[in-house]
């Protein structure tokens, strides 16, 4: 193994691409809480700290030429890495820098409308964290999202024990990052086949886990600072640090609790007027595992009129194919639910042949006077990846970058192709 202030370096991460850190993305979820965002279409700039091979950055830079974006990483791999793809897409609107989060913060003199960490706020110390927090404090500009991914409570105790074992079985050998998963997994295994777990009620989910990419393993357990969080903590020392409310999640899905909180629970929410107690209350309820939390320096609420006026233009596109005679199932917190054909086919079908609004989408006759009920089938269809925000100035991505990169994807055998309509097939 080796680390740098206990996190894995002698590993790249693999290229995984997070939709939800998408610039559109997040503007989408703001303007649904109707909230003041900056405009994308214009000239903007968006900052990821730990951003490993930069596949997500140079997705985004693909697709906003108009913006500024710029990735820190302290694994020289992984910089690398990002340079060499950038050099053979030939973009000039993306910047990778090899550093930590506490150099850059004393040295940085940009502002920026996103700032965004995915991840590794579970995996480094307390005083990288509070760097985090601080870069985000100090450089994000008014009405800038933070977007901020950690592990949590309650869902993530069951891995503890796990993390433990595999994190133990690399010190203890002095072996590289990848040998010390495979060592910690046979050991798992062993101990499984030996009856150790029996008392494990999601011994199943933890094998699971554990079936996932090396790579992704070794940064995900080997730290020396693993540590899911309550997520009211996280809220707390974020506004102590950075002055920032929790708004909503990236997930759109928990954004609504008829469709992430069984039924049954309903009622308890409502009678909880605390919000950090009733956040808390709907992390126990989803059994949450990951939040992806947004955060906006000094937000701003839009009148009613302009919310709906904005509510009405966001427009929406179909990005997965589907089959008439296809069962939609919509995996949520509160389980599989699935969709009525009358509900969802006119709905795909509308978006499948041209982009529409929600205003053009809430014409449709199961959605008329039922704007809430058209924003959580969107929600749903936007978290199975059957329909994605629509970027309407396209005029400006270049297609010729576009095929490069897909070719790149390609030859790396990766299942990922992008479209000019900023979004990504998986």
């Amino acid at each position: 193994m080796q680390k740098n202030e206990g996190y894995v370096i002698d590993t790249t991460y693999p290229l995984y691409f997070y939709k939800e850190m998408q610039p559109l993305w997040l503007k989408t979820i703001l303007d649904v809480f109707g909230l003041q965002t900056i405009n994308i279409d214009q000239s903007f700039s968006y900052l990821e700290l730990g951003c490993a091979k930069g596949i997500n950055l140079i997705i985004a830079a693909l697709h906003y030429p108009q913006g500024k974006f710029v990735g820190i990483d302290f694994n020289q791999e992984h910089i690398q890495s990002a340079k060499k793809l950038v050099q053979l897409l030939d973009l000039k609107n993306i910047e990778f820098i090899e550093t930590d989060f506490e150099t850059f913060l004393a040295t940085n003199i940009q502002k920026y409308d996103f700032i965004v960490n995915h991840g590794t706020f579970s995996w480094v110390s307390s005083t990288q964290q509070q760097n985090i927090l601080e870069i985000a404090s100090k450089y994000l500009n008014d009405l800038g999202v933070f977007y901020l991914h950690y592990m949590c409570y309650p869902g993530s105790t069951e891995l503890q024990p796990i993390q433990k074992l595999l994190n133990l079985v690399d010190q203890k050998n002095g072996m590289s990052s990848l040998d010390g998963i495979y060592k910690g997994k046979e050991l798992f295994t062993q101990l499984r086949d030996a009856g150790a777990f029996i008392d494990y009620p999601k011994i199943q989910q933890i094998q699971k886990t554990l079936e996932q990419n090396d790579e992704y393993l070794a940064h995900e357990f080997l730290t020396n600072h693993w540590q899911p969080f309550y997520s009211v903590d996280v809220h707390e020392r974020v506004f102590d640090v950075t002055k920032m409310a929790f708004i909503g999640s990236a997930n759109p899905c928990d954004n609504i609790e008829n469709i992430s909180i069984p039924s049954k629970l309903h009622q308890i929410l409502k009678d909880t007027k605390d919000p950090a107690l009733k956040e808390y209350l709907k992390d126990i309820a989803r059994n949450s595992k990951q939040r992806s939390d947004i955060f906006q320096k000094n937000p701003k609420r839009v009148t009613t009129e302009k919310q709906l006026n904005i509510l009405n233009s966001i427009t929406f596109k179909v990005i997965r194919d589907y089959y008439k005679h296809q069962k939609i199932v919509f995996k949520t917190p509160i389980g599989n639910i699935q969709a009525h054909d009358n509900v969802v086919y006119p709905l795909l079908d509308l978006l499948k042949h041209n982009h529409c609004s929600l205003g053009d989408l809430s014409k449709l006759v199961p959605f008329q006077n039922n704007l809430y009920f058209l924003i959580e089938t969107i929600f749903l269809l936007m978290n199975e990846g059957f329909i994605h925000p629509f970027k309407n100035d396209m005029g400006a991505v270049n297609n010729l970058k576009i095929t490069s990169f897909n070719n790149f994807m390609q030859d790396s055998n990766m299942h990922l192709r992008l479209s000019k309509y900023c979004v990504a097939n998986v």
